[in-house]
């Protein structure tokens, strides 16, 4: 799960000034909660989805603030590849999420038309659908 800049790579992501290393712990941060609940989604398990929002929210809020501040001259080629890898992840949490929303919607459905048709004694229903065939 999520990926480590070591090394080299990792002084060359930060730039000259050493000023990316709060960029780079954000996105790798970030990654790491939005593959986790990725996964989980995946898994069909029962999550605390709650605390992987506040997760989420928070890194993206620190990702967002660390780039404010970083130079442009510090900007790499290397972040940028993070920052594309870690788009690629928000596009597959945002698909399996919406699986997810889908799902929930079809049973909702499910259970409301079952629990109206339940409640009801049929006193209507053969009325509207003579109606409806009008």
């Amino acid at each position: 799960m999520g990926f480590q800049i070591v090394g080299e790579q990792r002084q060359e992501a930060l730039g000259a000034g050493g000023g990316g290393t709060a960029v780079i712990n954000a996105v790798e941060r970030l990654s790491q909660v939005v593959e986790e609940e990725t996964q989980l989604l995946r898994q069909l398990g029962s999550a605390d989805f709650e605390r992987l929002n506040h997760q989420k929210n928070f890194s993206l809020l620190e990702l967002t603030r660390a780039m404010r501040v970083l130079p442009a001259h510090e900007r790499t080629p290397i972040l940028a590849a993070r920052l594309g890898r870690l788009r690629d992840l928000l596009d597959e949490n945002q698909r399996v999420l919406k699986l997810h929303l889908t799902a929930a919607e079809e049973i909702a459905n499910l259970v409301a038309t079952s629990i109206q048709d339940a409640a009801s004694d049929g006193t209507y229903s053969a009325r509207i659908s003579r109606d409806a065939r009008r």
